[in-house]
């Protein structure tokens, strides 16, 4: 037993004085030759690859006033299982805003039945909006968005309307209201 411990002590050593061992330069090597034995060449454009397409603008459903003169617009109400997500973007020309949206304000109405969906919430009770930001009270989180001249995309999440609602309104404090938004499917 003590003969094959030794054994594979030696092996391990051979090992791994294997990895250690420095190579000696040979006679065709030069001084600018990278060491290691790695080459490293410029990457060239492949002259037959197509040109990168860009990402179409995105389509704006409706546009409403927002506060300190910005702009906000709806670009997506889809219902994807059971939960309806609401993609909006906000801009200012003017100037640059930093809006803070209290998320307990926020809500779809579902235009069938005249019922208010309030944001949904995880499983550890955070609001499902794009940049939260929590406070001591749930009644007081709120939903960062940059309004800048660079347009700052915001969303909600929200338990989806019956499939016989075919519209919704959205409601955003300091926000006109977004009314009648058919409903994707």
């Amino acid at each position: 037993m003590q003969s094959k411990m030794f054994t594979l002590a030696g092996a391990a050593a051979l090992a791994l004085a294997a990895c250690t061992a420095k190579e000696k330069p040979t006679q065709d090597s030069t001084a600018d030759a990278p060491t290691g034995g790695v080459t490293r060449e410029e990457a060239k454009a492949e002259p037959d690859a197509p040109p990168v397409t860009p990402m179409p603008a995105a389509t704006v459903i409706q546009s409403q006033p927002g506060p300190d003169g910005s702009q906000v617009d709806l670009l997506s109400v889809k219902v994807t299982g059971d939960i309806l997500t609401v993609a909006m973007r906000c801009s200012s020309p003017e100037r640059y805003n930093r809006e803070s949206i209290r998320v307990a304000q926020i809500s779809v109405i579902d235009d069938a039945t005249s019922q208010r969906i309030g944001v949904l919430k995880d499983n550890e009770g955070n609001a499902m909006v794009s940049n939260l930001v929590r406070s001591s009270s749930p009644d007081n989180d709120n939903m960062m968005v940059d309004c800048t001249s660079k347009p700052g995309v915001m969303w909600a999440k929200f338990p989806a309307p019956p499939a016989t609602s075919a519209t919704v309104s959205i409601n955003l404090p300091g926000v006109a209201p977004f009314d009648g938004i058919p409903v994707q499917r």
